[in-house]
């Protein structure tokens, strides 16, 4: 593995404004970017100042406390906060994501949720449920709040050399008291960096095939767990054929690890064929997320059948579907029965509930949009307003609503 090595590409003027474009996307309509813009250059070139002599350290947080069904407390920064952080990442993240396993999609450019969705999605529909017949889903405990500085900079340092891009996340990682703060960009990074070790040792299976003690150790345990569970004739038969047929089994499934491994920042998704062996897999995961990286996993991590169906990120998914969950698709079919009484048309609905319908469009839920009066076409379905403009360098004040220019062509038309 190639650290990181810092080349001095950071501090520049193009990379700066870069960096500006990236953050100020979409947000121009606001009070404070706007404030920022009249005065844009030297703005800039101040960030590239501090950049440049190192001179910079994080302003204090603003604390903001959301409550979205369960409470987060957000650190909001000051712009040149952000305009620096992404200045110092921009040159050097697709080395950090490399780092990163494709197995965790998360934040990563052109992939993130739908590379997520995609993927279990194409594993369930090509796999039989046979192959994968388990699940394991674990959720990390106050992820973010409860990092560990040291850890978190370890992990850091095994990717970077050290530099002035080493430095300046160690900053950020010290300006925080306890964990790493929710609302900035570094934190989601520090979010997949924080377990890319521990992605890699599960998929080997934490590497007890090449120790012969624990392997020996485990063995036994995957004996006395096949004894203890078998409830079925096949359970029985499979019994019947020996320890050194279930020796050989455990062998085996050592050797491959864990291939249907899958992590969503503190989501994780693993499934096997054996329950068994999935419940070792479950103990040594909690054990050296406690012991190495000081994760809590939530007490809901059961050992599921697949056709249950997996829910993450919001999706339930299926062998031959992918549902909605049920907080979103209750949240859908409020918001929509809410504007209707308001005695809003379907199309005003689309406008207003579109990142809602976006969200909604990747499951199957032809039969939902149905029952709310909602008609699923694909290429009706409207993007928010607050879409990326079409053309690079549009003003904020030439975008356009849907609505206002439906108003303005029927204006042209006559009002036909």
């Amino acid at each position: 593995m190639k650290r990181i090595h810092d080349l001095g590409t950071d501090a520049t003027q193009e990379n700066i404004r870069a960096a500006w474009d990236s953050f100020s996307d979409q947000k121009h309509k606001r009070k404070n970017i706007r404030q920022y813009e009249r005065n844009l250059d030297d703005n800039l070139a101040r960030v590239l100042h501090d950049l440049t002599d190192e001179s910079w350290y994080p302003s204090d947080y603003i604390r903001k406390d959301v409550m979205e069904r369960k409470h987060r407390t957000l650190a909001k920064a000051p712009i040149p906060d952000h305009v620096l952080e992404a200045a110092a990442i921009r040159p050097y993240e697709t080395s950090l994501y490399d780092y990163i396993a494709w197995q965790c999609p998360a934040v990563r450019p052109n992939m993130g949720q739908k590379a997520l969705l995609r993927a279990l999605r194409n594993e369930l529909f090509k796999n039989s449920q046979d192959e994968c017949y388990y699940y394991l889903p674990m959720d990390a405990h106050h992820y973010f709040p409860l990092m560990d500085h040291e850890i978190l900079k370890r992990q850091i340092s095994r990717k970077i050399k050290p530099g002035r891009l080493q430095r300046i996340l160690y900053k950020v990682v010290d300006s925080y008291l306890q964990g790493a703060p929710l609302g900035i960009k570094v934190s989601q990074i520090f979010g997949q960096l924080y377990l890319a070790d521990f992605d890699r040792r599960a998929m080997r299976f934490f590497d007890v095939a090449d120790d012969p003690d624990k392997l020996a150790y485990w063995t036994r345990k995957y004996i006395e767990g096949k004894v203890v569970t078998a409830r079925t004739q096949d359970d029985y038969n499979e019994l019947a054929k020996g320890p050194a047929y279930l020796t050989e089994k455990f062998h085996r499934y050592a050797r491959e690890g864990c291939p249907h491994y899958l992590r969503f920042v503190d989501n994780v998704i693993i499934r096997h064929a054996d329950k068994t062996f999935l419940g070792i897999v479950k103990t040594l995961a909690i054990m050296t997320l406690a012991r190495d990286y000081h994760v809590i996993v939530n007490t809901d991590y059961n050992i599921r059948p697949t056709w249950t169906g997996i829910r993450i990120v919001g999706y339930v998914f299926y062998h031959d579907r992918i549902l909605l969950g049920k907080r979103n698709k209750q949240d859908l079919c409020r918001h929509v029965h809410a504007l209707w009484k308001r005695g809003f048309n379907e199309e005003e609905i689309r406008v207003r509930q579109a990142s809602r319908f976006g969200y909604a469009k990747h499951a199957n839920t032809i039969h939902l949009f149905k029952s709310i009066g909602m008609e699923k076409s694909l290429g009706k379905i409207i993007k928010s307003h607050r879409i990326k403009p079409p053309f690079d360098g549009m003003l904020g004040s030439q975008k356009r609503s849907f609505t206002g220019i439906c108003k303005m062509l029927r204006n042209v038309n006559g009002g036909g």
